[in-house]
C-alpha cells in the first residue's frame, strides 16, 4: 500500500465538490464514463444540459431508469470517440474514470475531450490515490496503484502539449457506500462485467475485508478513498 499523510487532506463530499470547484449553471456539461448516472442526475438540475456517457449497456440501462429530468441524456458511447458536436461543451468530467479508459486509448480520449470542449473550457478529472479503506477493500481484485500513476503522469503531459492550462490541484478525501457485500460485488461487476470469475474466486476474502475495513453505520458501511482533482482549461 502507498502511505499517504491525510492530515492535512479535507474531508469533501462529492457533490460539494462540484458545485464548490465548478461554476455550472446554464452550462453544457458532459459526464465522461458516468456509469449509473449519479453525477448526470446530481448536475442536471442545475446545467442547462448534461449527457453522461458510458461504454457499459448494463450502467446506462440503470441511468435512464433512475432519469429524473428533461435535461440529461445517456450515450452509449467510449470516450476516444465521443458523440459530440466539437465545441460543444462547457465542462467535460471524468469522475473517477479515466484510469478505466484502456491505457492504449487515453491519449485518443483526452484529444477528443479537447474536441469537444469549447475554447475555454473546463476539464475536471477525478481520479483516486493508492490509499484508504476503499483503495485496500478492492485491491484483491485489481491493484490499480500502477495505473492509477500512469494517469496522472497522463494528465501532466496533457498541460504541457495539448492546449490545456491547469486551474487547480488538490486532494481530498470522500467515500464509497455499499449497502451491503452483495451491492459491492454488483458495483465492481457494472463497472468491468469480465471480473465475475476472479470474484467468485475471491468472494470469500473480499467478504472479510468488507467486514473489517468498513465502517459500519444505519445505511450499510462505507469506506474513505483519497482522491486528486485536476481541473484543466482549454486555452
Amino acid at each position: 500500500m502507498t502511505e499517504t499523510n491525510t492530515t492535512d487532506i479535507p474531508r469533501i463530499t462529492r457533490e460539494s465538490l462540484m458545485q464548490e470547484r465548478l461554476q455550472l449553471e446554464g452550462t453544457r456539461v458532459i459526464d465522461i464514463g458516468c456509469g449509473e448516472g449519479w453525477l448526470t442526475q446530481l448536475l442536471a438540475p442545475v446545467a442547462h444540459s448534461v449527457v453522461g456517457i458510458d461504454p457499459s449497456v448494463t450502467a446506462l440501462e440503470r441511468a435512464n431508469a433512475a432519469k429524473s429530468t428533461l435535461n440529461e441524456l445517456y450515450l452509449l458511447a467510449s470516450a476516444d470517440n465521443l458523440p459530440i458536436d466539437s465545441g460543444w461543451a462547457d465542462i467535460a468530467i471524468y469522475y473517477n474514470s479515466l484510469h478505466h479508459v484502456p491505457a492504449s486509448l487515453q491519449c485518443k480520449a483526452l484529444e477528443e475531450t479537447g474536441r469537444v470542449l469549447a475554447d475555454g473550457g473546463l476539464l475536471c478529472i477525478v481520479e483516486p490515490l493508492a490509499s484508504g479503506s476503499a483503495y485496500e477493500l478492492f485491491k484483491p481484485v485489481e491493484d490499480e496503484t500502477a495505473v492509477y500513476e500512469a494517469t496522472y503522469k497522463l494528465i501532466h503531459e496533457v498541460v504541457s502539449s495539448n492546449g490545456f492550462q491547469q486551474e487547480l490541484e488538490e486532494l481530498f478525501i470522500d467515500d464509497f457506500s455499499y449497502r451491503d457485500f452483495e451491492q459491492f460485488l454488483d458495483n465492481v461487476l457494472v463497472i468491468d462485467e469480465r471480473r465475475a470469475g476472479e470474484l467468485s474466486r475471491l468472494e470469500d476474502m473480499l467478504r472479510e475485508r468488507f467486514n473489517r475495513l468498513g465502517e459500519a453505520f444505519e445505511g450499510g458501511r462505507r469506506y474513505d478513498q483519497i482522491h486528486r482533482l485536476s481541473l484543466l482549461r482549454k486555452l
